[in-house]
């Protein structure tokens, strides 16, 4: 495989002002600006942070393909693309078509100018001599170095075939500084040292994050800059992640410590907790939390969602479909998630779950749903990662997953039983129909399907690995 160089030079910042509330960042852009100006105040890292974020939410990126795009449709879960369809290669892993390609060569830029902006950041935090209110020097440095980590992994999983190689030939490059030098690949597996290095420090950094200290924090204080913690990579999203990550590359031990963290948070201190039912199943569907928003660790706002699902969820006459109708994807009648499949334009299972509501006036009241959200991490993803190291005990496995199931809904006679799942392999299995169900347009279940290196899907042999641009790319030009 030809090595892969990246030139990396120092980007003039796009940036993007903090917002309290709901809406935490703006979309209306500030001129474009020096490094040293953009980092002379406080409100100057807080804008480069916003902007990572940001540049993540592009279609081109989480804002679509990196959810129910391309790495959805290579993990089959979409079932009605036709031969016209721009997947229409992607779904028979033809990732040199002329459709695809592009597709994939905007990822790998794309990430890469999100990890650019990560680094402008942190390489100005540390030496700045500003001086910034309360914690908010190291959250947002550590908030820089989770994003670092969080970009190269999932640029690890689309790129390199196996997290253990120590090729640096099978990896990419793991670019942690400014500099015009050229920054080389480095194999799979120190890719792999260096995201659990960052995430260790973004941890050590993130000490004193409201979501971990259980500090309270009004919209007044400081604009309400770290109010709503689930739209930045906090403490805990960064555990998760890291459970992530540990159980890609089989160390199951750290995934389920890492998984257990955020578990025993939740159950102790009520942090993430389940979706209500009366939120998730409102009798106005208008304001319905169609994501589960309570139990996102991490989440993106994406403001311009409704107009990326437009042409895949709404506003066409041919929608996706899952592949597996939801009459048989979800067993149990009760299960929440098995409501968010609806009718649109006369054609029928439609997946809403992305549909993105402008709510509704009762008694004169407006009532707005929780909108323009992207689960990036879930609580429910630290479950399956814990059942899964604990499969070798199929009892204590099956619990687990049923603590997930009857937040869906599920009553104790849909419950799983442990007398029929009663193995490795069965609650494997399990696990796997969890994926289909939990994850649509969000993603995931291709990564699963890599992890688990499962071959055949929908009869095709599936390539793992995008294939990296021809050419050196230079960014900052």
């Amino acid at each position: 495989m030809k090595k892969e160089f990246i030139k990396y030079s120092l980007l003039v910042l796009v940036c993007f002002s903090m917002m309290a509330c709901n809406d935490w960042l703006s979309v209306k852009p500030k001129t474009e600006m020096e490094a040293e100006d953009l980092f002379s105040t406080e409100a100057g890292f807080k804008d480069a942070l916003a902007g990572v974020y940001t540049a993540m939410t592009k279609s081109s990126l989480y804002g679509r393909e990196m959810t129910y795009g391309i790495v959805d449709v290579v993990a089959q879960q979409w079932g009605n693309i036709g031969t016209n369809h721009r997947y229409a290669n992607a779904l028979k892993y033809e990732y040199e078509a002329t459709n695809t390609k592009p597709i994939i060569d905007t990822l790998w830029s794309g990430l890469y100018n999100a990890i650019a902006n990560a680094n402008s950041v942190l390489a100005y935090i540390d030496k700045s001599s500003v001086i910034f209110t309360g914690d908010n020097k190291q959250i947002i440095k550590g908030e820089a170095l989770a994003l670092r980590a969080f970009l190269h992994f999932d640029l690890l999983r689309l790129f390199c075939e196996n997290a253990k190689s120590t090729s640096d030939e099978d990896g990419i490059p793991y670019v942690d500084e400014l500099t015009k030098q050229v920054t080389v690949s480095v194999s799979p597996a120190k890719v792999v040292e260096r995201v659990i290095q960052d995430l260790t420090d973004a941890a050590t950094c993130l000490a004193n994050d409201p979501v971990l200290t259980g500090r309270e924090v009004s919209t007044s204080e400081d604009d309400g800059y770290l109010v709503n913690r689930n739209y930045h990579l906090n403490y805990y999203a960064v555990m998760g992640l890291m459970a992530r990550v540990y159980m890609y590359a089989e160390n199951t031990t750290e995934a389920r410590r890492c998984a257990m963290v955020v578990i025993d948070a939740h159950k102790n201190r009520n942090v993430f907790p389940w979706a209500d039912k009366n939120d998730v199943l409102n009798e106005k569907k208008e304001i319905r939390d169609r994501t589960f928003s309570s139990e996102h660790l991490f989440a993106l706002n994406i403001k311009k969602l409704t107009d990326y699902i437009e042409g895949y969820f709404m506003s066409t006459s041919v929608p996706l479909l899952t592949r597996v109708s939801p009459g048989t994807l979800f067993v149990a009648g009760n299960d929440f998630r098995s409501f968010f499949f609806e009718t649109m334009n006369y054609v029928g299972d439609v997946p809403s779950k992305l549909w993105q509501m402008d709510g509704v006036t009762v008694d004169g009241q407006l009532l707005t749903p929780k909108r323009d959200r992207m689960p990036m991490i879930r609580l429910s993803e630290m479950y399956y990662i814990v059942a899964e190291c604990d499969k070798a005990i199929p009892a204590t496995a099956v619990a687990r997953l049923n603590e997930v199931l009857a937040s869906r809904g599920y009553d104790d006679s849909e419950l799983l039983d442990p007398i029929s799942v009663n193995s490795a392999d069965a609650v494997q299995a399990e696990i796997l129909n969890e994926y289909r169900r939990e994850f649509i347009a969000e993603g995931q279940l291709f990564f699963y399907h890599k992890r688990m290196k499962d071959e055949k899907l929908n009869g095709y042999t599936v390539n793992y690995v995008f294939p990296k641009p021809d050419t050196e790319i230079e960014f900052g030009k």
